[in-house]
């Protein structure tokens, strides 16, 4: 259905590419975060390290 209608996926990327250089900055950080966290048995944590990298960027 979504394919049928020459849906276009740019518009689910737009928000981050258009946003400002820090709040892609720190998406990018939580991105690979999350990634990083996926291939660990124990994925804790991961939300103090989110505000962190929140906190390093906002600074």
């Amino acid at each position: 259905m979504i394919y049928q209608n020459n849906y276009n996926l740019e518009h689910i990327t737009e928000p981050i590419n258009s946003a400002e250089p820090e709040i892609k900055l720190i998406v990018e950080q939580v991105l690979q975060l999350e990634k990083d966290k996926l291939s660990q048995k124990n994925s804790r944590y991961i939300n103090e390290d989110i505000l962190n990298i929140i906190r390093n960027n906002i600074q």
